[in-house]
């Protein structure tokens, strides 16, 4: 990777730090953290493998965007209950019917 894509500039001072500083050494304030650009394309993950799909998805997108990693393992959590919940309203339906 070339040496320009490794350094940062500090949003205090203005220092050339480096990408991965949480503290910039010079004046010593804490670095925003700007989160990396996350595929939604994980959400399909949370769909087809529910709770291990979501839990695979926040294992590696926990870094690169925290708040749309929690996102994956909720899908991932409510799908099974909606499927669940479709199932015994359906069950109950059909077993109702031939009362009507």
């Amino acid at each position: 990777m070339p040496e320009e894509y490794k350094t940062k500039f500090c949003s205090e001072c203005g220092e050339k730090i480096s990408i991965k500083a949480k503290i910039c050494p010079k004046c010593g304030v804490e670095q925003p953290i700007i989160p990396e650009k996350v595929s939604s394309w994980w959400y399909l993950v949370s769909f087809f493998l529910p709770i291990i799909g979501g839990l695979l998805s926040w294992l590696i997108n926990k870094d690169r965007d925290p708040k749309k990693a929690i996102r994956f393992v909720i899908v991932s959590l409510v799908l099974p209950l909606l499927w669940v919940l479709l199932i015994v309203v359906s069950t109950i339906f059909f077993l109702l019917a031939p009362l009507f």
